[in-house]
């Protein structure tokens, strides 16, 4: 059986750095697309537990399973299993992962994400890009964006 205080250590202390990531996103002006690229990668890999100096995939579903696997300390094989045995509602614990991963992006950036463009998302990089465009047409990132792209 897991050892109960190093999984709570390991929820706390990664949602901490996500804060301080998503902080950083906040603070930095002008905040050019590559900066906030980069923060919000770490942010989501640290919502979901994982290092960004660990070997990663690039897909999204990929990412969040093992994301799943690391939190149930079990291997991404049997999370693809039990995930298999979905909700009533039809969502999988993956999903509803991402769903929440998503929401927290949104509330923390004051943004809104398009339903159907978020759907399509398959990676970070892909988020990102959503979430830049998104943040050009807010008022609340007005004159605060740059646009010169990083190489």
């Amino acid at each position: 059986m897991p050892d109960t205080d190093s999984i709570k250590e390991l929820i706390l202390s990664s949602k901490r750095v996500a804060a301080e990531d998503m902080a950083a996103i906040k603070a930095t002006q002008p905040l050019t697309k590559d900066f906030f690229s980069r923060k919000l990668r770490d942010f989501v890999l640290h919502k979901y537990m994982l290092s960004p100096e660990m070997e990663l995939p690039e897909n999204f579903s990929a990412l969040t399973e093992l994301s799943l696997s690391r939190s149930m300390k079990i291997s991404p094989e049997l999370v693809k299993e039990f995930d298999l045995a979905k909700s009533c509602d039809g969502a999988s614990s993956a999903m509803a992962k991402k769903v929440l991963l998503f929401m927290a992006i949104q509330r923390e950036l004051g943004i809104q994400l398009p339903a159907m463009a978020s759907a399509r998302i398959t990676t970070i990089h892909d988020l990102a890009d959503l979430a830049w465009n998104e943040m050009q047409a807010a008022d609340a990132w007005a004159g605060r964006l740059e646009d010169v792209e990083g190489t």
